[in-house]
């Protein structure tokens, strides 16, 4: 009865768009993504060789569960702050996936705002929305290296 409680507290906790960490541990995360898109942009770009992926080819780990949290939590102030705008993704046929090749007909301007909150990309890497995936696309080879399903999620688009 006590589990059933303590999960009930968090899901109503996480619904009301409240922190799952402190500032100091959100300033981790956010510098550990900086590493690992970092690292990727400095060593694994995909750019120097892309006719050599395949299904073997080892997806680049971007986001793990705590960053895509912050990255949820950011993108949802953006959009909820008294300046913030509406948000919507190019409507996707399909659903974005990591080592594929970006869909030209789903290549918009990424909205400023959310350019504004997230951590900046190293070049060639860049930020897209395909529905309400937040994309890192390798812009050189352009190819998807990282998807955060429901970045934008259904209720925060207008």
């Amino acid at each position: 009865m006590k589990n059933a409680i303590a999960i009930g507290i968090l899901g109503l906790a996480l619904a009301n768009g409240a922190a799952a960490q402190t500032a100091t541990e959100q300033a981790q995360i956010l510098r550990d993504f900086e590493q690992r898109v970092g690292d990727y942009a400095r060593h694994q770009c995909l750019n120097h060789f892309p006719e050599a992926i395949t299904a073997a080819t080892p997806a680049p780990t971007i986001f793990t569960l705590p960053m895509a949290m912050v990255f949820r939590q950011l993108i949802s102030r953006a959009i909820a702050a008294p300046a913030g705008v509406a948000i919507r993704g190019v409507g996707a046929s399909h659903r974005a996936t990591v080592l594929q090749p970006f869909p030209t007909t789903e290549l918009a301007e990424f909205p400023n705002v959310l350019n504004q909150v997230l951590p900046q990309l190293p070049a060639p890497l860049e930020y897209r929305l395909i529905d309400n995936d937040l994309v890192i696309r390798d812009a050189n080879a352009d190819v998807i290296i990282a998807v955060l399903r429901d970045a934008v999620g259904r209720t925060t688009t207008r």
